[in-house]
């Protein structure tokens, strides 16, 4: 038998992979080429181009994230810078060469508030911010601000800004990427006058007012402007800013003061607000009937004959009073002027005491009139002196004369949308007598008070020259403005027993004698200064501002160094709203004031 021969060689293995054959890494150094040509290479070379795409990718987002929060943020400063520079328009009476230079360096400082230099790499030059204010406080004003700046692109780092074909084997043109982004903002705001306004001139209508706003008196050989005519013309052209824009929602009242304030024909005499009674306020009923009451009104006394700094409200006790002008039954003496020093042929001497007569009286021409011999007195004040050529002149309990009477202040004007009502009353002031401004602020504030309308107090009871029997309006009115401008060239004057300035009988807050007492600011009576009047003055304008009125306060004209001066600028510094204060030196200044309050009265509202 044949044996079968086995052999003990193993078959050969299948050649495998060189992928797996090279597994552990090659056995030696390749080439570049062959490190290329090989699997292990290629995934290499696609794993460094799917690297270098995705960091591209992620270099891209992050530059859109910084584009749209860098544009973000310069958008958020432009708007409040925008806003703020609206506002600060207020503090400038000019748009227009250093005032203009000035304001533009504010939004530009409001804009760097709220945008910080170098966020996210941002680059701004200063000629790339831009402001701007077209039109006028009257009409509206535009404010309108741009900015624009460039932020650095990381992509450009990671992809290179070489150029990249765009058209294939031939060649042809390539495109750079960009190294960084423009990014801009702009915004606008239209700075409106308010639409829903209840506004109250509150005006100085006292003697001085006849003079020159530099102290000097008008005259012949002076033909100055006088300040009232100047404060005539700076109201009317604030009536005309305000009532003159279409669609407004304006009301403006008119509130001139002396020692007094004349209501008469914008309040009833018929209603309850005012008691008739006036006994313990008179010296001498002879003669007082209400058909010839002049429109005075003292204010609420309780019994200890105290006075607040209040509103008030028709349907208070006690309640209001006419004011008549009541003399002592002793009478006043009389201090003649004139160079014949007798009011007729009589040879009474001087002085003779007489009933129901100004203080003091004289005849002919002021500037040539003259103190009679033996009489003792300071200058004549036309205010409230009588000034007559006739030798006779009755006047009644009630002030009431042909030609003067101590209530002829022009009467007030209630809030009315009618712009010739308005100018034709201020356009009648007259300056006369002297000077108790918390007069003026208490009936200022009740022209702004809603206690004070027909539709809260009454038929007869409330401001009856209005046929909307809803103004003033409830103070939770929405969005209305209730606002007092207050003026004055004076300080308050309390009165004298003796000379031609107004007695304390010829006013509305202590009628009778000098005391005015207050329990809440603490006055006791005896007021001899113009220090207590400051005190009730700062009282009515604190109590005014707690109800939401803003104060404009204007002083005009020359004021002294003496305290008393000095004090009353303080006075009405301390009155206004904060940052509402303002000295007008001259006629040409107060217009630019009234005008900038008028500006004041806007609103501002982003147009972009």
């Amino acid at each position: 038998m044949m044996k079968r021969s086995v052999s003990t060689t193993r078959p050969r293995a299948e050649a495998k992979p060189s992928f797996f054959a090279n597994f552990g890494g090659p056995r030696a150094p390749r080439s570049v080429a062959n490190l290329v040509m090989g699997e292990e290479g290629a995934l290499t070379v696609m794993f460094a181009l799917t690297a270098s795409m995705m960091i591209g990718t992620l270099a891209t987002a992050l530059d859109t994230i910084d584009v749209a929060n860098s544009s973000s943020r310069m958008q958020m400063a432009l708007d409040v810078a925008t806003l703020s520079a609206g506002a600060d328009l207020a503090h400038y009476s000019s748009t227009s060469g250093s005032s203009l230079a000035q304001w533009q360096a504010d939004a530009r400082a409001y804009y760097d508030a709220n945008m910080p230099t170098g966020y996210l790499g941002l680059t701004m030059p200063n000629s790339n911010f831009t402001a701007n204010v077209t039109g006028s406080p009257a009409t509206g004003q535009t404010i309108q601000l741009s900015a624009s700046g460039s932020v650095p692109l990381y992509a450009a780092y990671i992809l290179g800004p070489a150029s990249t074909s765009t058209s294939g084997s031939t060649g042809g043109s390539g495109t750079t990427q960009p190294d960084q982004q423009t990014i801009s903002a702009s915004n606008s705001a239209l700075r409106l006058p308010k639409s829903t306004l209840e506004l109250a001139l509150i005006l100085d209508n006292t003697g001085s007012m006849a003079d020159a706003a530099n102290g000097t008196t008008i005259s012949s050989r002076n033909p100055a402007q006088t300040k009232l005519q100047g404060l005539q013309y700076a109201a009317n052209t604030l009536i005309g800013q305000i009532l003159g824009v279409t669609g407004n929602d304006s009301y403006i009242g008119l509130v001139p003061f002396t020692t007094m304030v004349n209501v008469k024909g914008s309040l009833s005499t018929s209603g309850s607000w005012m008691q008739q009674n006036t006994s313990k306020w008179l010296y001498n009923s002879s003669g007082v009937s209400m058909t010839k009451w002049s429109g005075c009104v003292v204010e609420p006394h309780d019994a200890s004959g105290h006075i607040e700094p209040q509103a008030y409200a028709p349907k208070n006790s006690p309640g209001f009073t006419p004011w008549y002008f009541n003399v002592p039954p002793s009478g006043f003496s009389i201090k003649y002027y004139s160079t014949s020093c007798r009011l007729s042929t009589s040879t009474s001497p001087n002085p003779a005491v007489i009933t129901s007569v100004p203080l003091s009286y004289y005849r002919g021409s002021y500037g040539s009139a003259t103190l009679c011999p033996g009489d003792t007195a300071t200058s004549p004040n036309s205010g409230w002196s009588q000034m007559t050529t006739s030798t006779n002149i009755t006047y009644d309990q009630n002030g009431s004369a042909s030609d003067f009477q101590p209530c002829s202040i022009q009467p007030t004007v209630f809030l009315t949308k009618d712009q010739s009502t308005l100018t034709s009353a201020v356009n009648a002031m007259k300056a006369y007598g002297s000077t108790m401004i918390p007069t003026g602020l208490l009936w200022g504030w009740r022209m702004l008070s809603s206690d004070w309308s027909p539709a809260v107090a009454g038929s007869n009871n409330g401001w009856t020259s209005s046929s909307d029997t809803t103004l003033p309006r409830p103070e939770t009115t929405q969005g209305l403005q209730r606002v007092a401008i207050v003026l004055t060239d004076g300080v308050n004057d309390p009165g004298t027993t003796s000379g031609t300035f107004p007695m304390p009988y010829f006013n509305q807050l202590s009628l009778g004698d000098q005391n005015l007492k207050s329990l809440q600011l603490g006055l006791n009576g005896a007021t001899s200064s113009s220090d207590d009047l400051n005190t009730f003055q700062l009282g009515v304008c604190s109590a005014m501002k707690k109800s939401g009125i803003t104060i404009y306060a204007i002083t005009f004209g020359t004021y002294g160094t003496d305290s008393t001066s000095v004090k009353a600028q303080q006075t009405m510094q301390s009155c206004a709203t904060p940052g509402n204060y303002y000295h007008a030196p001259d006629n040409t200044a107060l217009n630019q004031i009234f005008q900038q309050i008028a500006g004041n009265l806007g609103v501002l509202r982003l147009t972009q």
